[in-house]
């Protein structure tokens, strides 16, 4: 007899279908930072309990961070702290992404000696819908965090805050985290064996990823348009492509501290990068993070810690590949 999960599971994926046939005949919606729509549904206040008070900062914030936990996992770091904790951006539709990512690398019982800690970050949908089928599958997988901004591109900086907050008030204790998006592979035995090294000393101020020195990009056609009022300056300061950047714990509060005197930014790394520059923290360059598509092949795919835009497809086939080839040679 099937279980209880395997059941809710199955009707969740038959719940997503109809939703998603009936999405695809209404009209998509946009916000900007800022923008917001009344709620869904009341939206849960985070507890005043296990949480981390934020010292030391000015009594009137440029930019208040104030939006309440439509849903959350308050308790996911009270048992067992975490090593790492994986922050995946991810919108409502992706379910496919994101069920593919919990059954290959974003297994939290991936390592049997270190305990993983997989949540998924979400704003609230405009469609009561989408709403409704995240808060079934919250339900039966217990790792998606939601606040109530409007869920749009141009609130990714704030989807990557709330990420921030999450850590700093419910998993402070942490070693490291990781802030990457739905469309990536990540190599776990690079990241955490490799890079991380559990057996060293945590470390400290630490932020690392592919690091980019660019400058704002004027064109108004550009997805990545920067208008000078905005921000004025000539270069951008270094900042990690946000397709995957990892960083120490207690970065998570320095930036979430810093960006209630920061004025946001649309572009998510960007803002970050503002952020680490007024923290005097500059990110490490790490060439095993890459943030474009990369052609499969199992010894370029050991060699690296995140790949850009593979599908749910793929990513099952490249997990299985590298999982049952482990003893091969490259």
């Amino acid at each position: 007899m099937p279980s209880k999960v395997s059941c809710l599971y199955v009707l969740t994926v038959v719940c997503w279908a109809s939703a998603l046939w009936y999405l695809s005949i209404s009209r998509p919606t946009t916000s900007f930072v800022g923008q917001l729509t009344a709620p869904a549904r009341k939206a849960v206040k985070a507890p005043k309990t296990n949480t981390t008070t934020f010292s030391n900062i000015r009594t009137r914030p440029l930019n208040p961070h104030g939006f309440d936990f439509i849903i959350n996992e308050p308790k996911k770091c009270e048992t067992n702290v975490p090593f790492l904790v994986i922050l995946i951006s991810t919108t409502h539709k992706e379910f496919d992404a994101r069920q593919a990512i919990r059954e290959t690398w974003g297994d939290e019982s991936t390592f049997s000696d270190l305990r993983i800690i997989t949540l998924f970050l979400l704003g609230r949908s405009t469609d009561s819908v989408l709403n409704q089928m995240v808060e079934q599958e919250s339900q039966i997988f217990h790792d998606i965090v939601v606040e109530d901004f409007v869920d749009s591109y141009h609130n990714l900086t704030l989807k990557t805050l709330m990420g921030m907050r999450w850590v700093a008030t419910f998993c402070n204790q942490a070693k490291y985290v990781m802030k990457t998006d739905s469309d990536i592979f990540v190599n776990m035995d690079n990241l955490v064996y490799k890079l991380l090294k559990p057996a060293t000393k945590p470390r400290r101020r630490y932020f690392t990823g592919y690091v980019i020195n660019g400058s704002p990009i004027r064109d108004m056609r550009s997805k990545w348009y920067m208008p000078r009022d905005l921000y004025p300056e000539s270069k951008y300061p270094p900042f990690c492509s946000g397709t995957g950047y990892v960083f120490s714990a207690d970065v998570a509060e320095l930036i979430y501290k810093t960006s209630l005197h920061t004025r946001l930014l649309h572009l998510e790394d960007v803002y970050v990068g503002v952020c680490l520059r007024k923290l005097g923290i500059h990110p490490y360059q790490n060439s095993g993070f890459n943030h474009w598509k990369m052609a499969y092949s199992l010894c370029r795919y050991r060699r690296v810690i995140t790949v850009h835009q593979i599908s749910p497809e793929e990513m099952h086939r490249i997990w299985n590949d590298m999982s049952s080839k482990k003893h091969l040679k490259c």
